[in-house]
């Protein structure tokens, strides 16, 4: 998974910055933030990673969990931020090390304020499919 997650990591910082790495003030980890941080920022797991094939190929299947953290009063930074996060991963195309990239398709995605903690929290999912070289 570190090609992955290193392929997620460079179309993030890709230059010039796209409007979610703006959005997000350049801040995206994986798995955990770090406690100095102050949203907005964005937050990606691998949830899972399955080996499929076929009689001739095999792929490998994918689940990333993006997590948005807004802290303001209302939802609308935080829809921004996931409005930004489509825009830059819907369909788009990855540079896999050792993979031919198939597609990166947004499967679920779920808005729910986090009251003990006073944060708007977006939980969103792509599956990502890959051919192993």
């Amino acid at each position: 998974m570190e090609n992955l997650t290193a392929a997620i990591g460079t179309k993030f910082n890709a230059l010039p910055h796209n409007s979610f790495y703006t959005s997000v003030n350049g801040i995206l980890r994986k798995e955990i933030a770090e406690p100095t941080d102050v949203p907005p920022y964005a937050v990606f797991h691998v949830i899972s990673d399955t080996p499929e094939w076929t009689f001739t190929t095999f792929f490998e299947k994918a689940r990333i969990q993006f997590n948005l953290y807004s802290k303001k009063n209302g939802s609308t930074e935080v829809e921004g931020l996931f409005t930004a996060l489509k825009a830059l991963y819907d369909w788009c195309e990855l540079t896999i090390a050792g993979n031919v990239h198939l597609y990166m398709r947004r499967e679920l995605a779920r808005l729910s304020k986090d009251t003990e903690n006073n944060v708007w929290v977006y939980n969103v999912d792509y599956e990502i499919l890959m051919e192993r070289n």
